[in-house]
């Protein structure tokens, strides 16, 4: 052997490690009467690591009063709308349908992404809710993993969609 082949290997110099890009935050607008299913929900947000901030709602009244309010605020000043909507079927108050359709029947409104997360996936509810104007209809998983998983897919999907500006 020739005293080249005895050199250790050089190593190709890659520079510093690349900083990861701090994943941009959505706010998600989660009506759900239930605040257990709240508490799972950004439980399992928090054990994804996916940065969602919350605004929450516990009857479609409530709902509709911040949505109102959101749209009064927005005639004088600018203002933080939710990046993604997750709405329960099934509260007091009219139900989550109710939203639904004020949502895409008001103009400003009818932009924003609607996720169905719901314990009453029935067929009839389903159609209703795509009749409508949802984006998407999930049945609540009964496996908090699954939750995490579903968190997940809906950060990744819904961070980088383009949405149109309010």
């Amino acid at each position: 052997m020739s005293a080249e082949e005895l050199q250790p290997a050089k190593t190709l110099s890659r520079g510093p490690p690349a900083t990861l890009t701090p994943r941009p935050p959505l706010l998600v607008f989660h009506i759900n009467d239930s605040t257990d299913d709240q508490v799972l929900f950004q439980a399992a947000c928090k054990e994804a690591n996916v940065p969602f901030h919350w605004h929450v709602a516990e009857s479609a009244e409530r709902a509709l009063s911040y949505l109102s309010s959101l749209l009064a605020l927005s005639q004088t000043q600018s203002v933080r709308w939710p990046d993604l909507v997750v709405l329960d079927i099934v509260m007091p108050g009219g139900g989550g349908l109710k939203v639904l359709e004020h949502i895409r029947s008001t103009p400003k409104l009818s932009p924003l992404p609607v996720i169905i997360l719901t314990g009453h996936p029935t067929a009839a509810v389903h159609e209703a809710a795509l009749k409508l104007g949802a984006n998407s209809f999930y049945e609540k998983p009964s496996d908090f993993q699954q939750l995490v998983q579903l968190v997940t897919c809906l950060y990744n999907i819904w961070s980088t969609a383009r949405r149109p500006q309010l």
